[in-house]
């Protein structure tokens, strides 16, 4: 199995893909939004609410144009070698309720960890008609026994939790069908939907996406770090560090700080999501064009 190295770099123009108001909305209504309180998301979640203009949860960005990557040209090994490491999303200006994208995307970098090798994935998201950039994702996958080929090791991490009481920390339940509700963005991988194939691959059943549980962050850290203004939502990264069950609890703790702010998702005491980190806009520039920080593997 090898890792085709020769590929880095080397650009992908995706077909267009479109959106709709619909599908934004199902989007919000998939990483909870209005699930506690119906007249607290009414901006994201309906479209005709009097007075209420309707808005775009920042992190949809990460299902436009999500399977438009060039997986074949990424190497040889075997998709079940592939975990989802982390995920990174950097917005440059709000999110339209429809439109429509042109997704360039690349294997950006290939790290040695070893055991274990490290692919970024970018996809640019381009305004179909100006080609402006819209969104940019990078999506981190460790892949499993493909290390040890005297590669880079990747950049080094900084990232702790604050030695201090957070300024947020909130609680949100998962539904027992928020799976089911999810995958309807795109993500149709059995895992997250089929009882039996989650006990073969090791889980006592199926497990909730974790770019779900990630839009749930998100969507905690715009209403209480940027006052609930897409606007102002620069860029957002994880580590995908335990699975999630839906009917699980999600404590999202969040520590603000000069740049904007960091932040850990639990369940229990078990770390769900690790490595949080939000950027304001005004201070993204150069976080969106630094490379991507390698996921532990």
């Amino acid at each position: 199995m090898t890792i085709h190295m020769h590929n880095i770099g080397k650009k992908n123009e995706g077909e267009p893909f479109s959106w709709t108001s619909k599908d934004a909305l199902l989007y919000a209504l998939s990483v909870g939004a209005g699930a506690c309180d119906q007249s607290g998301n009414l901006a994201f979640t309906t479209e005709n609410s009097r007075g209420i203009k309707q808005k775009v949860l920042p992190t949809f960005a990460v299902v436009l144009g999500s399977s438009s990557g060039p997986m074949d040209e990424l190497g040889d090994f075997k998709l079940s070698q592939i975990l989802h490491g982390g995920q990174q999303i950097t917005l440059h200006g709000a999110l339209a309720a429809s439109g429509t994208v042109i997704p360039v995307s690349s294997m950006s970098a290939v790290y040695d960890k070893g055991k274990n090798a490290i692919i970024a994935l970018s996809t640019e998201l381009l305004d179909a008609q100006t080609r402006e950039p819209v969104a940019t994702s990078v999506t981190t996958m460790i892949i499993r026994g493909e290390g040890g080929f005297g590669g880079p090791q990747g950049p080094s991490e900084s990232w702790e939790v604050p030695d201090r009481p957070a300024d947020v920390t909130v609680v949100a339940a998962t539904t027992l069908d928020q799976a089911l509700i999810y995958r309807l963005n795109g993500d149709r991988n059995p895992l997250h939907s089929d009882p039996q194939l989650a006990k073969m691959l090791g889980f006592d059943k199926p497990i909730l996406h974790g770019l779900c549980t990630m839009g749930f962050a998100g969507r905690v850290l715009l209403e209480h770090v940027c006052g609930s203004d897409p606007e102002i939502f620069g860029s957002l990264s994880v580590r995908f560090a335990s699975p999630v069950v839906p009917g699980d609890e999600l404590v999202t703790t969040i520590w603000r700080n000069e740049t904007g702010a960091v932040f850990q998702v639990k369940v229990g005491d078990t770390v769900v999501l690790d490595r949080g980190t939000y950027v304001q806009r005004s201070a993204t520039v150069a976080h969106a064009t630094s490379e991507p920080a390698a996921a532990k593997a």
